[in-house]
């Protein structure tokens, strides 16, 4: 899936998603507006629906908002799985096997560790050739 940045700030995101997320308008993020990104994930937290990119000035993968978003290529990665859990922050979760199946990659991504990172890095190899192939 890909979508092209229409917002890069709190202005672009709406009251509930700002008090969710604890962002405020004048928040600014690492992306540029026109610019196409493949989302190598997806979680729904406190009721927002958000994307995992990497930043066009980052190297790592972040979460933003949807509503930062237009999706331009509607196919998901083949291999992507979910896992739904209501009574839980994160509510609802899609992304490549250990994203959602391994306990606590979701949150070592997050923090950044090692281990996390090279799992990541490995699928966002596999997901940037599938859709260069596609």
């Amino acid at each position: 899936m890909r979508v092209k940045c229409i917002a890069i700030n709190g202005q672009g995101l709406n009251k509930f998603t700002l008090n969710n997320l604890g962002d405020a308008v004048k928040s600014e993020y690492p992306l540029k507006k026109n610019v196409v990104y493949t989302i190598y994930g997806q979680h729904i937290y406190k009721n927002v629906l958000s994307y995992l990119i990497i930043g066009t000035y980052e190297s790592l993968p972040s979460w933003y908002p949807a509503e930062l978003f237009e999706v331009v290529d509607y196919q998901v990665y083949l291999e992507w799985y979910y896992s739904y859990e209501p009574s839980s922050v994160i509510s609802a979760l899609w992304g490549y096997k250990e994203m959602v199946l391994t306990e606590n990659h979701h949150d070592d991504l997050i923090e950044r560790t090692d281990e996390a990172i090279e799992v990541f890095l490995k699928r966002k190899k596999e997901i940037d050739e599938f859709i260069e192939y596609t």
